[in-house]
């Protein structure tokens, strides 16, 4: 399975509507290739969340990623947000109240194609922090959840899932 061929014409054409799209999944799912796509087919600004790596700005990696993406989202400019720092910029924009995306498109597969890929690239090595590092993921995506349910007046992000499994 290729992601990039989740992104259909169909898709393309309901996200075109949406301003603030967040890309967001699990460690090799496919978020990069989609959100790459994506935005060359509706002509957007991306920002990568591996571009604010933990290893590169330590602790401050999600104030910094945040500070480049939120002038764009207050000025209503349509962007595209990508990768596993989404999980916590998305619960750290309600807790704060500074960030509602459009749209969410969750990437989404089994622990199998995860091992696969991470074999695939040599990386096999790191294929238990990995699936770790996905529980934790997992937890701040509940996080979120959570925080949205408990306030009716939080504006709610459409949603679509895309399983990316082998």
């Amino acid at each position: 399975m290729n992601p990039a061929d989740l992104v259909t014409p169909q898709l393309i054409n309901y996200c075109s509507s949406f301003k603030t799209i967040v890309v967001c999944g699990y460690t090799k799912t496919g978020k990069i290739t989609i959100a790459k796509k994506l935005a060359e087919q509706l002509n957007r600004m991306l920002f990568i969340s591996d571009d604010y790596s933990f290893e590169k700005y330590g602790d401050k990696s999600l104030e910094i990623f945040m500070g480049n993406v939120l002038p764009y989202y207050q000025k209503n400019i349509p962007i595209i947000v990508e990768g596993v720092l989404c999980f916590r910029l998305l619960r750290k924009g309600v807790q704060e109240n500074c960030f509602y995306p459009d749209l969410i498109l969750k990437t989404n597969c089994n622990d199998e194609t995860i091992t696969h890929f991470y074999k695939k690239d040599g990386e096999e090595s790191k294929i238990p922090r990995a699936l770790s590092f996905n529980k934790g993921l997992n937890k701040i995506w509940n996080d979120y959840l959570d925080l949205v349910s408990l306030d009716p007046r939080i504006k709610r992000s459409h949603y679509i899932e895309l399983n990316t499994s082998l």
